[in-house]
């Protein structure tokens, strides 16, 4: 029994090191295909669409553009009013840029409330990320839907 075993043991190893010394400088697949594309042009490709849809973009473009933005989430960091409201507003959104400098902040006032906002947020999940981060800061943050700026390209 040990002799086959053993037996069984040489020949598995002898037929991997003749299987690797037979490929070792032959691609032979790359090689192929290497060959089919030398000196052929990439290919350009052509898109032809209706003129209705580049009409589609075009006004869709144009209604984000009138509102502002895009529809999407910020997170509140700061909301109140009163006598004192516009300096504690100010205090919060020069701590939020402190804390959080990837990140836009913004004062709102729509009357009588102050409002801080932080983030352009595309979805929910993406501010739920970072509401877990501020709310350590601000425990008593929360994520509104806003009209956010356009992302950089």
């Amino acid at each position: 029994m040990k002799k086959i075993m053993l037996f069984a043991i040489l020949f598995s190893l002898l037929c991997g090191v003749t299987d690797g010394q037979a490929f070792k400088g032959n691609n032979y697949a790359s090689d192929a295909v290497r060959d089919y594309f030398a000196g052929r042009d990439t290919g350009v490709t052509i898109v032809i669409n209706d003129p209705r849809l580049d009409t589609l973009i075009n006004r869709y473009i144009q209604s984000r553009v009138e509102i502002g933005g895009l529809k999407g989430y910020r997170i509140q960091i700061y909301f109140g009013s009163g006598r004192k409201a516009r300096k504690e507003a100010n205090e919060a959104k020069a701590s939020g840029i402190t804390l959080f400098p990837t990140q836009e902040v913004h004062i709102l006032y729509q009357t009588p409330f102050y409002k801080v906002r932080v983030g352009d947020f595309r979805t929910r999940n993406e501010a739920f990320i970072w509401h877990k981060k501020i709310v350590k800061k601000f425990p008593k943050a929360y994520i509104v839907n806003d009209i956010i700026n356009f992302p950089e390209l």
